[in-house]
């Protein structure tokens, strides 16, 4: 009996181990991190990060050009070119519990052919008063950063909801070939280097006759650095917090899907 009576003394008094969290290991993270390390009593921080590769393909749908841009879908006229691209880069994300800093520095690839491009806000009917525009080496350096907020679903699973700024450094050239305008008229507005090349003919027929006369657009209507608008919603798929997989759409200063496959540590 007495024996019995130390035993049970004994285990009442040992202390009950606590029990497990609740919260999922994705959304326990910040919590484990932002405590001591008692084997080495550092404090370990607060976030995560991330290094990745992302991947874009952009795109302005026709619908948004048309009010600007005459489609010319006949065969009477050159037709529009299409307006696409695509983006390659790296990326470093601070990540917390629900915040996320991304920032990123890509290659931007426009796809766009060289085409006629006549403007419908020149309020006139004349479907030849168009420019056929070239780009030659034409290509974007484009650095920015996004906030995201994170919506945890699961410990695996996770939507963003984001937006951001950056700013595109413009590589390479634009040559424009304007329609001919008959140098006799004062009213005239014309700026192409020979006037004695094709007067009064439309500027897809100048290209193939005149190819030496061009206006490097790139000297004057394009900026060397253009803006770029992010607003950004996706998915993240985290793999035992070692690893994310994030696909996400959007706007990239043009309507954009994609993703990023990152390392986090």
């Amino acid at each position: 009996m007495l024996f019995l009576l130390a035993a049970t003394t004994t285990f009442a008094a040992t202390p009950a181990e606590p029990l497990p969290s609740a919260l999922s290991p994705a959304l326990r993270l910040a919590d484990e991190a932002a405590g001591s390390d008692a084997s080495s009593g550092t404090k370990r921080r607060s976030f995560l990060m991330e290094v990745g590769f992302r991947g874009r393909y952009m795109t302005v749908p026709g619908d948004i050009l048309d009010p600007f841009v005459s489609a010319h879908d006949d065969d009477e006229y050159p037709a529009r070119p299409e307006i696409n691209a695509y983006t390659l880069g790296l990326e470093f994300v601070i990540k917390e519990k629900s915040a996320n800093g991304i920032f990123y520095v890509e290659y931007l690839n426009p796809m766009i052919e060289a085409g006629y491009w006549d403007d419908a806000d020149r309020g006139s009917p004349d479907p030849d008063d168009g420019s056929w525009v070239e780009p030659v080496n034409f290509a974007v350096i484009t650095l920015g950063a996004d906030y995201a907020y994170e919506l945890h679903a699961t410990n695996w699973l996770s939507f963003l909801f984001g937006a951001g700024l950056g700013a595109g450094i413009v590589l390479g050239d634009l040559y424009e070939w304007q329609p001919g305008e008959d140098p006799s008229d004062p009213e005239a507005n014309n700026n192409n280097y020979d006037q004695s090349c094709g007067v009064l003919a439309p500027a897809y027929e100048r290209v193939e006759t005149c190819h030496h006369d061009a206006e490097l657009v790139a000297d004057g209507d394009m900026p060397p650095v253009i803006p770029m608008v992010d607003i950004n919603v996706g998915v993240r798929f985290n793999i035992s917090n070692r690893a994310s997989i994030r696909l996400e759409g959007g706007l990239h200063s043009m309507f954009y899907g994609g993703g990023a496959v990152s390392v986090v540590f």
